[in-house]
């Protein structure tokens, strides 16, 4: 159980930071390398929650066994659990599309104003903005805010057992 909480302390935590750059500091300094944290911080508190989500189905053993690889956390998540709590498969796109940009972080080139630019392995073109992180944000805060949901249920239950 204090796995599932310390998956979402780290989950909640990447989100309000995602949240602070994006909203506050941004606003603030207006330094474009902000965006790339934003976009970093918004991948974490996503991922943590999946694990969280994936961790609290096998502590049921509702799933069967995953590997520890990005591919089939995801798509055991998809097909398993998201359905199960009426969770949006967007998410799943968002998540995969933020690792993308987690992992070319690097090779992000400021294209102009507020704006980066990064090719995947086929040159095709992806781009990162305030703006889309924001609208990232927004899509997130509702599935973080259900995961956290499934998970309190589960420890006040567990709190009531004792």
């Amino acid at each position: 159980m204090e796995v599932l909480k310390d998956l979402m302390k780290d989950s909640n935590t990447h989100l309000n930071t995602a949240d602070h750059l994006a909203y506050v500091s941004y606003s603030n300094i207006k330094d474009n390398k902000i965006i790339v944290s934003i976009a970093d911080n918004l991948y974490k508190s996503l991922l943590k929650a999946v694990e969280a989500v994936l961790q609290y189905e096998r502590m049921y053993k509702r799933i069967p066994p995953y590997s520890e690889n990005f591919n089939a956390k995801l798509e055991m998540f998809k097909t398993k659990c998201a359905p199960r709590y009426n969770l949006d498969n967007e998410i799943t796109a968002l998540l995969d599309n933020l690792r993308g940009i987690v992992d070319q972080k690097k090779e992000l080139m400021e294209n102009g104003k507020e704006k980066f630019i990064a090719f995947n392995n086929e040159y095709k073109a992806r781009s990162l903005t305030i703006e889309k992180v924001k609208e990232y944000l927004a899509k997130s805060k509702p599935f973080i805010q259900k995961v956290n949901e499934i998970i309190k249920e589960e420890y006040d239950r567990r709190i009531r057992e004792y």
